[in-house]
């Protein structure tokens, strides 16, 4: 907003309530007066009340104009159901301590909509995102660039950021209904012949694997590999996008969808006969090229949200966020989830169960009933650093997994006898070991439970027993230790 436009309206601010009127035209044709500071009390075609809480809202405050600006503009495009869910969702906001008063949204404020009820948290964040858009009174620039460009602040906004973008109905996690919709929308696309193979494949490799578009990117057509064309039996080798450390670049193995299967066996006949087509890149582009066409191209597409009444906002990042809570809704446990966004820990994971109301009771699903009978794999120390080890100072007492966890520090061993065995593995399940509480334990659980699948031998497969059941008992006695469980 120009400094003409901010000028004319905080002058508008001093005028009498009644200049703080419009009339609406409802979508069932019926006319309206709505006026900041006055309740609506309206009811449906249907008989149901529905008010509209203005009355929460007065003239002296530019954040309360705005709000009303922008409610005044829902009531005209959406149903009265949604509009009353608003300004309830508003009522209970506005009505805490810290809001009573705030006439500029800061960070601070918008993390506080994580007070209210979880089912009232969706219909805010549109709200806010709306005063943005229309150059409105009532946000700070921080808290307007977070609403516009979340992606950014996945690393300095910690758990706000997660805990917000999955409640975000615009770009946050798809329901069951929107993802349904977007199906049929695109698989009627490409019938239709409006969309390319190109295009349609690469849709649905964003929405079967949830993976970054930096990650779609560096991926060569070499990086899918074909087991069995009939079956479509096809598995992905999906690079790790972030890392320290890491000076080569590393990859995980993720089963494909089957519908994603079939596209690509389709797309991949196109480069069959053509010289050093495993070379290429599976598709051309930047990761914002990638992005911007599958944002362009769904956009085209007349979905439909039942929950915002309108058209589905869609990036691939909705994706992501989709398939994080849907396993969590599942049962999977941090590690399992932490595996399938290829995060190389847990950290994040936890704010995705944390955001989702029904997820708050931890869930332990990585291990089976078997491990029951190893519940005394465990016999070690844990400590919380290096420093309280038995041998501490001695750099050679520390044991690390340079395999997997590229290099990190696991604990320490606490004698000096010479040994042999197979470390960390072996240490897990020795007396002498002393594992810092903190260590990657999720991130080494899972690589252990991915090798295990793959060894047939038995006796290999009885190691990995004996070691995840001790993983599992040191994240036990972790979680008991700490106020927040990791998982």
């Amino acid at each position: 907003m120009d400094s003409t436009s901010k000028t004319q309206y905080q002058a508008a601010l001093s005028e009498d309530t009644t200049t703080h009127s419009k009339k609406i035209i409802l979508l069932d044709g019926r006319t309206i007066n709505a006026t900041i500071g006055i309740r609506i009390d309206i009811h449906d075609r249907d008989g149901s009340s529905r008010p509209i809480h203005l009355d929460q809202l007065n003239t002296s405050n530019p954040l309360h104009i705005s709000i009303f600006d922008c409610i005044t503009m829902t009531l005209s495009t959406h149903s009265l159901s949604y509009n009353n869910t608003i300004s309830r969702a508003l009522k209970s906001w506005l009505s805490l301590d810290e809001m009573k008063h705030c006439t500029n949204v800061d960070l601070k404020a918008l993390g506080l909509i994580l007070e209210i009820l979880p089912s009232y948290r969706a219909f805010l964040i549109p709200l806010l995102r709306r005063i943005k858009q229309h150059n409105l009174l009532g946000l700070s620039e921080e808290c307007a660039d977070f609403l516009e460009n979340d992606q950014k602040w996945e690393q300095k906004g910690g758990g706000a950021y997660f805990t917000l973008i999955t409640n975000d109905p615009e770009k946050g996690a798809l329901t069951n209904q929107e993802l349904h919709n977007i199906h049929i929308a695109l698989n009627d696309a490409y019938a239709s012949k409006h969309l390319s193979l190109f295009v349609f494949t690469l849709c649905w490799f964003f929405i079967g694997t949830g993976v970054r578009p930096v990650q779609v990117c560096r991926m060569k057509r070499s990086d899918v590999i074909i087991h069995d064309k009939a079956g479509m039996e096809v598995t992905l080798k999906i690079p790790l996008a972030k890392g320290q450390g890491v000076i080569t670049e590393e990859h995980w193995i993720r089963k494909a969808p089957t519908v994603l299967a079939e596209c690509l066996l389709i797309y991949l006949d196109m480069y069959g006969n053509k010289k050093n087509a495993l070379d290429e890149p599976l598709f051309k582009g930047t990761p914002t090229y990638l992005s911007h066409l599958v944002t362009d191209t769904l956009a085209g597409l007349p979905t439909y949200s039942e929950r915002l009444e309108g058209p589905i906002h869609i990036t691939p990042y909705r994706f992501r966020y989709t398939m994080a809570t849907r396993a969590l809704a599942q049962g999977a446990s941090d590690a399992e989830v932490a595996r399938l966004l290829t995060h190389r820990s847990t950290s994040c994971i936890k704010y995705y169960r944390a955001s989702m109301p029904e997820l708050q009771k931890p869930i332990r699903q990585a291990l089976g009933k078997e491990m029951d009978y190893f519940a005394s794999a465990f016999q070690g120390r844990l400590i919380d650093h290096l420093d309280e080890a038995s041998r501490a100072g001695d750099d050679e007492c520390v044991i690390a997994d340079y395999l997997r966890l590229t290099g990190e520090a696991l604990g320490a061993c606490g004698t000096r006898a010479e040994c042999h065995q197979h470390a960390p593995i072996a240490c897990l399940s020795c007396p002498y070991f002393e594992p810092l509480i903190n260590a990657p334990w999720e991130t080494l659980m899972v690589t252990l439970i991915e090798d295990q699948k793959v060894e047939t031998e038995p006796r290999i497969q009885q190691i990995n027993h004996n070691a995840l059941s001790a993983i599992q008992q040191i994240m036990t006695a972790r979680d008991s230790r700490t106020p927040e469980a990791v998982i």
